[in-house]
């Protein structure tokens, strides 16, 4: 049995301390269902301090169907703060989930796709 360490992890971090930067975030790692939780533990903590919220997931090496329940989370969360949120380079696996989920055409109309 694997124990929980063993698992591929995910982070989320600021990328720029600069106030310029301030409120864009990267995602690396791999995205997978024992890992989304702690990933949002992390994402609350540090989109609270943001007016607005940019989702940078270039640095993601793989993911399931979770990368797509993470996006939809976040969007969920920052939207019910009343703040705006923008993800960029989603991996393809997301976007083949979306459009499977029929979610995709949402996702870019609410301006959440960038």
């Amino acid at each position: 049995m694997k124990k929980k360490s063993d698992f591929p992890t995910a982070t989320i971090q600021a990328v720029s301390a600069s106030e310029e930067d301030k409120g864009r975030f990267l995602v690396s790692g791999v995205l997978g269902f024992d890992n989304t939780p702690g990933l949002m533990k992390q994402a609350r903590r540090l989109f609270a301090s943001a007016d607005s919220v940019v989702v940078d997931f270039s640095g993601v090496d793989s993911c399931n169907s979770a990368g797509l329940a993470v996006i939809l989370e976040m969007a969920r969360e920052v939207w019910q703060q009343n703040k705006t949120v923008c993800f960029v380079s989603l991996p393809k696996q997301v976007r083949t989930f979306a459009r499977a989920y029929s979610v995709e055409k949402e996702l870019s109309e609410a301006g959440f796709l960038c």
